[in-house]
């Protein structure tokens, strides 16, 4: 077996045998779907689980990795061949039966370890309900949160946030194979007439736009500008502040 709990690679009886020592069960959740012409479609829940891989390393024999979920809401990707999504109503219940499942089993802490964006708001959701309905300590990170300063510091284009310097750079460190490094290129971004639409405008709102109807090639930002350095310092500044934060979780 790993250096860690991966659930998926242990037997029952491995597992009945570990749960006395399990604190916390990390749920890698992501998305299969475009990633512009040289990120493969596995990219956000390779991301998830490597990086809760990393994190269960850190913390054994406290935390177990359950198997990534790979689907998630991509539905603002439909327009770009290779994407698969689920309904929203469809990710929380699979989200909340995995807890449910794991509760039976006497885990009572989760944190999803989300790689995908477009699932985030139904996760706030998702760990209410596991809360209050289910009395399981739930939470959910997303790497470009807890490393947000180091995104910014290293971001280098106006948009930033799929298949760009940022994302590419996360990959080339956690997963370099499902990197073409001979194909990155610029998003070729499509102009809008929006004011305050997205997250990288102050003051912006809310609202659902297709991918195509923003990006030409499925990309923002330059993935050209991508290195294995700059993924380093965000996976591990989202790492060390996820560990930060289950110290006091797992305490609580």
């Amino acid at each position: 077996m790993s250096a860690f709990y991966e659930m998926s690679e242990m037997t029952s009886s491995e597992f009945r045998d570990a749960a006395s020592t399990i604190e916390i069960a990390l749920v890698p959740v992501g998305a299969t779907e475009q990633h512009g012409p040289y990120l493969a479609l596995a990219t956000d829940y390779v991301v998830a689980h490597r990086l809760a891989q990393a994190i269960a390393r850190r913390l054994y024999p406290k935390a177990i990795v359950a198997p990534p979920l790979p689907f998630g809401f991509s539905h603002h990707h439909t327009g770009f061949a290779g994407t698969i999504t689920i309904e929203p109503e469809t990710f929380a219940a699979v989200c909340i039966d995995i807890a449910r499942s794991l509760k039976r089993d006497g885990v009572r802490r989760l944190l999803f370890v989300n790689g995908h964006q477009g699932n985030n708001a139904i996760l706030n959701v998702v760990t209410s309900k596991i809360y209050y309905e289910l009395g399981v300590a739930a939470a959910t990170s997303f790497y470009f949160a807890q490393a947000a300063d180091r995104v910014k510091a290293h971001s280098k284009t106006p948009r930033v946030g799929h298949a760009c310097e940022i994302e590419t750079s996360v990959l080339m460190y956690l997963a370099p194979e499902f990197v073409r490094r001979e194909a990155l290129e610029r998003g070729e971004m499509i102009p809008t007439e929006l004011k305050h639409a997205f997250n990288n405008q102050p003051y912006f709102l809310q609202m659902p736009l297709p991918f195509h109807l923003q990006t030409r090639n499925g990309a923002f930002g330059d993935a050209r500008l991508a290195t294995v350095e700059i993924g380093r310092d965000i996976v591990e500044t989202a790492i060390e502040r996820t560990l930060e934060f289950i110290d006091g979780f797992i305490k609580g």
